[in-house]
């Protein structure tokens, strides 16, 4: 069985592309994280989508990593989508780059046109009870990042930071959120490296570091003290015999290698050289249990919000429902009245045809309005069953089947 993280980016291109082309899929959102890879879809056809989804998993992932996946729908995929934007569902809980992540993933899917009315209304609401409870809860303050999370590691494995040579491989998003929490560690030196040596400059000047090329790799090897990892590379940047060759010139000095990246960027079998310590997402689950400890009732207070928000869900749909009975149920009155007028119209003259219209718009009305006044009251007291019974009476499902 593989690590979650190395489990996405085997499966990631192939829903997308299984997505991208099925015809029952209307509207789309993938998001994609550090570890996490989720498909929001709005099909008419939930049966079939589930099934292709099945089959995309199975084709691509090995049978033991399928433990990772799940499909929830409707009611449970929304649940979900506000449990992860509010951090509850993060590896780190509370972290906040979640929310920004999954932002960034709607309005990508947004401008390439995947969006429309359905996933529109789910992740403006999903975004305004992320922001709900980031304002009324204290979920995110003081909240530990994965970056955080590395830092600490390293600190658990080697102690103190301060006077110690740091090296990181990479300038991206995790990269800086890791530069972030090196501030007050007082490193003897910081070295960042990167495919795109400009990236690394600008990060190396926030940590007041200096910037090296990964042509320099073997240099970096040998004089770290740790070396945090967080390429978005799809191959091993790290290989033993480049370890093997570095730890030949430490003088016996220990070196710390901590990996977040996806897929994992460190060839595992470095473990194997005395003196080298590998670490990877995995390792982080005992900072991830202590955080989860500490906001114990901050998560309390968060998933009341979320429940308060479901409510609130329930009772718009329940209102909508009332809402289109009564539209179908005057329309089809106003086209029966409209009928049996012209029929009376037709054998009176022209003052009296619209006597005929007053009184037969008149009698609608009072028939009716006892009818809308009850489905209303309906709505609000969540009386489902009165609702379907006045949409079958009168034959409005049929309608709607047609």
């Amino acid at each position: 069985m593989g690590a979650l993280n190395d489990v996405i980016p085997a499966i990631s291109d192939a829903v997308a592309e299984a997505v991208r082309a099925d015809k029952d899929v209307r509207e789309y959102v993938l998001i994609r994280t550090c570890n996490r890879l989720e498909a929001y879809i709005a099909t008419d056809d939930n049966v079939r989508v589930k099934a292709m989804l099945d089959r995309t998993v199975r084709k691509n992932v090995e049978f033991g990593d399928r433990q990772f996946w799940y499909i929830l729908e409707d009611k449970a995929c929304i649940k979900h989508l506000f449990t992860v934007i509010c951090g509850i569902d993060s590896l780190i809980v509370g972290e906040d780059q979640i929310q920004h992540q999954i932002k960034e993933s709607f309005e990508q899917a947004r401008k390439e046109g995947h969006v429309k009315k359905k996933l529109y209304a789910l992740f403006c609401k999903a975004l305004v009870v992320g922001k709900r409870v980031r304002t009324e809860t204290d979920l995110n303050k003081g909240a530990v990042s994965v970056g955080y999370a590395a830092i600490e590691l390293a600190e658990n494995h080697i102690g103190s930071l301060e006077n110690r040579s740091i090296a990181i491989l990479g300038a991206g998003d995790m990269a800086g959120v890791i530069a972030k929490n090196l501030a007050g560690k007082n490193p003897k030196t910081v070295i960042v490296s990167n495919r795109t040596f400009e990236r690394a400059q600008e990060l190396a000047k926030e940590l007041k570091g200096t910037a090296v090329g990964l042509d320099r790799l073997g240099d970096i090897l040998r004089d770290s003290d740790l070396i945090l990892v967080a390429t978005s590379a799809k191959h091993d940047v790290i290989k033993k015999a480049d370890v093997e060759y570095a730890m030949q010139q430490r003088d016996g000095r220990p070196l710390l290698i901590i990996d977040v990246s996806v897929p994992t960027n460190v060839s595992k079998d470095v473990t194997e050289i005395e003196g080298v310590s590998l670490s990877t997402m995995e390792s982080l689950d005992s900072i991830a249990a202590a955080n989860v400890a500490k906001r114990k009732d901050e998560i309390s207070r968060a998933e009341s919000i979320i429940r308060q928000e479901m409510e609130d869900i329930d009772r718009e749909e329940k209102q909508e429902a009332a809402d289109r009975a009564i539209r179908d149920l005057s329309l089809m009155f106003e086209t029966v009245r409209k009928r049996e007028a012209d029929v009376a119209k037709g054998m009176l003259s022209s003052e009296d045809s619209a006597v005929i219209d007053d009184m037969s718009r008149a009698l609608i009305n009072k028939i009716f309005s006892e009818v809308i006044k009850n489905l209303r009251k309906a709505a609000l007291e969540e009386d489902d069953l009165t609702i379907e019974a006045a949409s079958k009476l009168f034959g409005l499902d049929s309608k709607e089947d047609e």
